[in-house]
């Protein structure tokens, strides 16, 4: 029976096979009623009847309550393939979702799980995706708190990424001038300017939708001190690009560095779209160099190797 491992978030759909690893744009906050349509096409198009899947999506806010989105994506999955089997916070992977809380968020599970079998111990996996990045600390088993909250509070969560964050959230300040609290530019923006990514990479939609290219972008980024391309010029479009990023770094290098000397440990595991930040900000272990691709979206691939055991 062949097998995908998937993780539902907020944003993107990641599915993979261990061949082809694809992340999907489907903003549930809009498409929630899509999920279950959208499942059966990526069943159908794998020729996949098994699926393990991990779920970030249920707050999304399409969804009065954690607990009914995780019901809801759960029938959905259930409905789209033939076996399906989903993974707890404790790392039982179960058929039964038999308390809708102890699923929430569970994506980074697969991972620690996958890497643990795979014989790694003390390290600090850090995945910086589109929307935001974890920082886990691992020994035996992963030592990190078991909500997002708990996270947030323990900074093992960062609500930052490579693609959707207002750039106003990762830099304050530009030419003495403070960023508006505006939505006018996002990261991906800041990404595309500094030739990080690719139009292809910038997967989302843009805050005017507008187009992704690299003066398009520039234009966005100007706006978030008041001007438009003309005024701010694009030396200085690309200057505010540019610190943008430092400041991604410096953030990423703080928190590496505190999670390290919090839990003595000394190797660094990276992954995600942002692992080349990442690796620019602390030296690591890029999970590319192992698993390839695969390591954009990596708990879909780990929740497939866990599943295939099955």
């Amino acid at each position: 029976m062949n097998s995908l491992g998937i993780d539902i978030g907020g944003a993107n759909l990641k599915v993979s096979n261990g061949r082809d690893n694809r992340i999907i744009y489907f903003p549930m906050w809009k498409k929630a009623l899509e999920l279950e349509n959208k499942l059966k096409e990526v069943a159908k198009e794998f020729g996949a009847e098994k699926a393990g899947v991990v779920i970030t999506a249920e707050l999304a806010d399409f969804f009065k309550s954690k607990r009914e989105g995780i019901e809801f994506i759960a029938n959905a999955c259930r409905n789209a393939f033939k076996e399906v089997y989903f993974l707890d916070l404790e790392g039982r992977i179960t058929k039964e979702i038999y308390d809708p809380m102890k699923f929430c968020a569970s994506n980074w599970i697969a991972s620690i799980s996958f890497l643990l079998e795979e014989g790694y111990r003390d390290f600090l996996f850090v995945d910086m995706g589109s929307t935001t990045t974890d920082l886990i600390p691992v020994k035996d088993r992963a030592l990190a708190g078991k909500t997002d909250f708990e996270r947030l509070r323990r900074k093992e969560l960062l609500y930052f990424g490579i693609l959707r964050t207002p750039v106003f959230y990762v830099l304050r300040n530009f030419m003495d001038a403070d960023l508006c609290p505006e939505f006018f530019a996002i990261t991906a923006d800041v990404f595309r300017v500094t030739g990080d990514l690719s139009e292809e990479d910038y997967n989302c939609e843009t805050p005017d939708s507008g187009g992704k290219s690299v003066r398009e972008c520039m234009l966005r980024l100007s706006r978030t001190v008041c001007c438009d391309l003309e005024e701010l010029g694009e030396m200085n479009a690309k200057l505010l690009a540019l610190k943008a990023k430092k400041a991604m770094i410096r953030i990423l290098k703080k928190n590496i560095s505190a999670k390290l000397t919090q839990y003595n440990l000394k190797r660094v595991l990276a992954c995600g779209i942002g692992e080349f930040l990442i690796a620019q900000a602390f030296d690591c272990k890029k999970l590319s160099e192992s698993y390839g691709n695969a390591s954009k979206l990596f708990p879909a691939f780990a929740m497939l190797k866990l599943v295939e055991k099955i």
